[in-house]
């Protein structure tokens, strides 16, 4: 008499398998986020040089048409609106943002503060040193030789330096 056997998995072969996909889908995690940290890096740092050149493509154009004492607000207002097209993270401009609100990974300005904020995603090496966790802010810093020492842009005697996208607080995040 012939004994039939099942053509299916047994219950530990199919364990077996489970575990090892298991152990290969980590091996892949660890593998693949830092991958997405970096990239989260490489696009902030790309859309912080788009904005520092608009910036001075924005005060140049000033410059030229005869507005130079116009360059100073600058300093003020948002970078955001100098893009022909902002990224597609950018969520807005916010009088007092609900920062729990906002998605990570994302840019937004602060009316009240006058500073464009980027909020750092998952899977980053991101370090605030004692700044605000989680994210970045930056200013628009207007800068200009103060020839006549009254502590204001005057563009007859002073002259204009350039305008600089600058940190508000240290942090760290490497590569």
């Amino acid at each position: 008499m012939r004994v039939r056997r099942s053509s299916g998995f047994s219950l530990v072969e199919l364990l077996v398998v489970v575990i090892a996909i298991g152990i290969l889908a980590g091996a892949l995690l660890d593998r693949v986020l830092p991958l997405i940290g970096r990239a989260q890096r490489a696009a902030f740092v790309q859309v912080k040089a788009d904005l520092q050149t608009a910036l001075l493509f924005e005060a140049a154009e000033r410059v030229t048409r005869g507005e130079a004492a116009s360059l100073q607000s600058l300093a003020d207002s948002n970078p955001m609106t100098l893009l022909l097209t902002p990224p597609a993270n950018y969520v807005g401009s916010f009088e007092r943002p609900q920062e729990d609100a906002l998605p990570v990974a994302s840019w937004y300005f602060d009316e009240h503060t006058r500073r464009l904020v980027y909020r750092v995603g998952h899977y980053t090496r991101f370090d605030a040193l004692g700044g605000p966790p989680g994210r970045v802010e930056l200013k628009t810093e207007f800068v200009f030789d103060d020839r006549n020492g009254d502590g204001t842009f005057e563009p007859g005697p002073d002259d204009f330096r350039g305008l600089r996208l600058t940190p508000v607080h240290a942090f760290a995040w490497p590569d």
